[in-house]
């Protein structure tokens, strides 16, 4: 976990200041790296692999966006998913699901 931790500040460091059109890439390469950390910490891979991916994702973008000096809960207006919030009940709806996901998936481990 602390390991998921640091590796999701360090990749809001890489991304920090850059603009992406193409996504899949980080994607594809955070995904095997969340892999290969839930498949080295003790216990079942699938439910490590599901508590990493929900760390990852509710800390990644809220380290992005103090990085960037922005507000710590903005949602952009680029991405489709960022598009989804905004139009679904915004930062609050986002954090709630991101912290559901998170509790959900620590009950599950």
């Amino acid at each position: 976990m602390i390991t998921t931790i640091i590796f999701t500040i360090l990749s809001a460091i890489y991304d920090n200041g850059k603009r992406f059109v193409d996504h899949s890439g980080r994607f594809i390469f955070r995904a095997i790296v969340v892999a290969i950390i839930s498949y080295i910490e003790q216990g079942n891979f699938f439910t490590n692999m599901l508590v990493n991916t929900a760390i990852f994702y509710l800390l990644f973008d809220y380290s992005l966006n103090i990085l960037e000096s922005r507000k710590w809960n903005y949602i952009g207006n680029t991405a489709e998913i960022d598009k989804l919030w905004r139009k679904y009940g915004g930062w609050i709806s986002q954090l709630s699901f991101k912290l559901i996901f998170l509790i959900i998936t620590i009950i599950i481990k």
